[in-house]
């Protein structure tokens, strides 16, 4: 991969809809956080993380793998505004954006993402007719024009309607990496874990 490239893991959520901390749930004996971040540190070489608790929560569950952990300026604020708080801190002009809740996630579809970014503020997938701003591929450029943007815009979906040159890949493309799309496959309540842990998906 020729491009530099920063990753951010958003991990700031509530989790409400789960109960705990999604984060922390174990897969195949680590934690859905240690995967994620193994799996990016494959194609990236600054990972930072979104959070809003105590940093030291997170660091036994980083090791060996070197992550800028940076706290969330309005805590509980949304998605858009851990991107708002970790875009200056980002260093590369390619930025992947990634969710905690996604341990099945097929970094390969980086390799593709950074194929097709040229001239394109964001590459985004589409599946089932629906933006997946998340697991998606953007411009450092992108992320700062969220400082204009925020606090009127909130929405990631309406952030990426503000971006002049937007890049839809539609999911029979993904399928050729990813033939079930299970990197949009979000672990967000008990019955989704349960699933997981009892079929792989």
């Amino acid at each position: 991969m020729s491009k530099k490239l920063s990753c951010v893991v958003l991990a700031g959520g509530q989790s409400k809809r789960m109960g705990t901390d999604k984060a922390f749930l174990t897969y195949k004996d680590k934690t859905f956080l240690q995967t994620i971040v193994e799996k990016l540190s494959k194609k990236c070489d600054e990972i930072i993380l979104s959070v809003n608790k105590d940093p030291q929560i997170y660091q036994k569950h980083l090791k060996p793998y070197k992550v800028k952990i940076v706290k969330d300026l309005y805590p509980y604020e949304g998605p858009l505004n851990a991107i708002l708080s970790v875009s200056k801190h980002v260093k590369n002009p390619y930025v992947f954006i990634a969710t905690c809740d996604t341990p099945l996630l097929n970094e390969n579809l980086i390799d593709l993402y950074i194929e097709l970014i040229n001239g394109f503020d964001v590459v985004v997938p589409e599946i089932d007719g629906k933006f997946q701003p998340l697991n998606a591929l953007y411009t450092k450029k992108s992320l700062l024009k969220v400082k204009n943007l925020y606090p009127e815009v909130k929405s990631l979906n309406q952030w990426i309607r503000n971006l002049k040159k937007v890049l839809v890949v539609d999911q029979e493309v993904i399928q050729n990496f990813d033939p079930f799309l299970l990197t949009y496959k979000s672990i967000n309540t008990p019955q989704d874990y349960e699933r997981l842990i009892k079929y792989g998906f």
